[in-house]
């Protein structure tokens, strides 16, 4: 993993997807709330941060079935899959690699304790009751400590509100395609709940692109289950908890060398009897309560996460033997407190306690863990209405790695005037050597430090006619040092070796022609470098946009056109992975007010393209289903 700060030799129009509106409001909305920002709700207009919301309205007018298709929507954002629905997906952030974003689900830290690097896989991830995803592109382990370099992806599921209300929803289609999903939500006095299960399964296509002569189908099957509740105890008390399980199983196939695959060295092949099953468990309780007068907020909460993941190999095709057992648990107490200062100032204050554990016995690991504290401390302020500055520090202690401080400073001016704002952002992050680093035979090393991050960024968002155009870009900048690879000088050993730097422009447009048509687009600009190789980041495209128009009409209709085209880039061993752009459709109809009707159309030009060298992708593909809502 590494990056470069090479200049782009065009200035860039720039673009950040943006919340669409219900129907009956299709203007956007100015003063959007976030939470990622700041740790507390507050305007996203008065955050000098890059960040992208996302809304439960987009996510149905899409009709995307992962929360990684979504991904692909946002600037600055790479997603790579590794061959289709169920497969290994991974997020790159402003070239940052996949374990440098910190995930999180309702608080809760996504992150594999197991994974080599850390990272969240997203494969079976689905956006089955989910409220909205805020991304924060930049450093801000200021604030959410290591993991996250390069940002934070935060997702919020339903709470239940109002009277009882039940949900089934079913949709099939290609490649022998099956979902079916059933929710229930409300709430009875002062307890609310929400509660969603699903199952998929498809047959699939082969994970060994199929155009380089692998026919087997490679089938995957997922199960989800989303539950949340809450208790008002009093006015300025009340209890939470939430819970998630994703259960995803999938044949696989494996990448061979020269004397397996002649002609496409180190592509992958099918593996007839390979198979790959992934459990994972995310569930937090908290309290939260206010006093003076509301003048000081705290919450008080526990989270517990377990990633288990099993690979099971009984080809006598294959060389090698690929079975193994993984396990990945994390513990982690937090207590954060808000004190409102003034009108014009907030404080926050924070204490975590995090426990990270490895299990792994299929390459004698054993059970390995580690423990790290953190302290920080945010201050938003104001000047006029016009000046919001916000400035944080954290202290953590992890107890193999040490002690770092990191700090982040962010500015945003508003010219209400003009509809004009100007936005910054400045810090040093820190990444601690995952447990894997440090511990794995004829790999890890105890002596790695942790990776640190600079990264700053600057830009402007305008709008114009009562913001029914707007159109924004932001430049930026990260240099990455002490990055953790294998070095062959000596014996392979995982070493402190590499640095590398990212720079570039992320730009943003959305128009509303007309109450019920919204025309959205984004293009990004990354150069990154690998100071030890001289060379590109591996998987990271140097160019990236998307474009996106939805029309809303006949009082119940909606139809949701988008592209997403993507540069070249550098793959594994030497090999380039061409660009490509394709299209998918999506329309549906309320044909009743408890009745919806959908469809959508993936690879709309059935494009042939591949996001990692040799894994196969979806050709032009079609599913249909129907919602019914009581």
């Amino acid at each position: 993993m590494k990056l470069a700060l090479r200049q782009p030799m065009l200035a860039i129009l720039a673009i950040q997807t943006l919340p669409l509106q219900a129907a009956e409001d299709a203007v956007p909305e100015l003063e959007t709330t976030v939470v990622t920002a700041n740790r507390y709700e507050s305007s996203e207009r008065e955050s000098g941060t890059s960040i992208t919301v996302i809304t439960a309205k987009e996510i149905e007018q899409r009709q995307l079935l992962t929360v990684a298709d979504i991904m692909r929507l946002v600037p600055g954002l790479d997603v790579i899959n590794n061959g289709g629905l169920g497969r290994r997906t991974s997020v790159y952030t402003r070239g940052a690699g996949s374990g440098q974003t910190l995930v999180l689900i309702d608080q809760v830290e996504m992150n594999d304790p197991s994974a080599p690097v850390g990272s969240f896989d997203f494969a079976n991830l689905m956006v089955d009751d989910i409220e909205r995803i805020e991304i924060l592109r930049g450093g801000e382990s200021a604030l959410y400590g290591s993991d996250a370099i390069g940002g934070v992806i935060n997702i919020v599921t339903k709470k239940g509100k109002g009277k009882p209300k039940f949900n089934l929803e079913s949709q099939g289609g290609s490649y022998d395609t099956f979902k079916v999903k059933g929710s229930a939500s409300g709430e009875i006095d002062d307890f609310n709940y929400a509660a969603t299960a699903s199952e998929t399964q498809t047959h699939g296509f082969s994970t060994a692109d199929y155009l380089w002569g692998n026919p087997e189908r490679d089938w995957y099957r997922n199960t989800t289950f989303d539950g949340r509740a809450g208790y008002q105890a009093m006015e300025d008390l009340d209890f939470g908890v939430n819970l998630r399980y994703n259960h995803g199983k999938t044949a696989l196939d494996y990448m061979m060398g020269n004397e397996y695959n002649p002609i496409h060295p180190y592509a992958p092949v099918d593996a007839l009897n390979y198979t790959g099953t992934t459990s994972e468990l995310f569930t937090r309780g908290f309290t939260h309560f206010k006093v003076l007068d509301d003048l000081w907020e705290q919450t008080l909460g526990i989270g517990y996460s377990q990633t288990n993941r099993n690979y099971s190999n009984w080809d006598p095709s294959l060389p090698y033997d690929l079975s193994g057992d993984y396990q990945g648990t994390k513990i982690k107490g937090d207590w954060q407190n808000i004190f409102r200062l003034t009108t014009n100032n907030t404080l926050t204050l924070g204490l975590e306690d995090e426990e990270d554990q490895l299990m792994n016995e299929s390459e004698n690991l054993g059970t390995q863990s580690y423990n790290t504290q953190g302290y920080y401390l945010s201050d938003q302020f104001s000047l006029f209405d016009r000046s919001f500055t916000t400035a944080s520090v954290r202290y953590s202690d992890n107890n193999r790695s040490g002690s770092k401080a990191t700090w982040s400073l962010t500015e945003a001016v508003l010219f209400n005037e003009t509809g004009s704002k100007l936005k910054g952002n400045v810090g040093t992050g820190f990444k601690v050597p995952t447990l894997y680093e440090l511990n794995a035979p004829f790999y890890g090393n105890p002596d790695l430090k942790p990776e640190t991050s600079f990264n700053w960024d600057i830009g402007f968002e305008q709008g114009f006619f009562d913001q029914t155009v707007q159109f924004g870009a932001t430049y930026f900048s990260n240099q990455f040092n002490n990055l953790i690879q294998a070095d062959p000088a000596n014996f392979w050993i995982a070493e402190n070796i590499n640095s590398a730097t990212a720079s570039g422009v992320e730009a943003f447009f959305q128009i509303n022609p007309m109450d019920d048509l919204v025309l959205r687009g984004n293009y990004t600009y990354d150069d990154t470098l690998d100071k030890e190789t001289d060379s590109p980041l591996l998987l990271r495209p140097r160019n990236k946009g998307n474009f996106e128009a939805n029309y809303r009409f006949l009082k119940g209709a909606d139809i949701n056109f988008m592209v997403i085209a993507v540069g070249e880039k550098d793959g594994v061993l030497g090999t380039r992975i061409p660009g490509y752009a394709i299209a998918n459709l999506a329309g549906s109809y309320q044909v009743h007010p408890n009745v919806k009707l959908f469809a959508r159309i993936d690879n709309l030009f059935n494009k042939e393209y591949q996001e990692v060298y040799g894994y196969g992708t979806t050709r032009l593909a079609g599913y249909g289903g129907v919602s019914l809502t009581y």
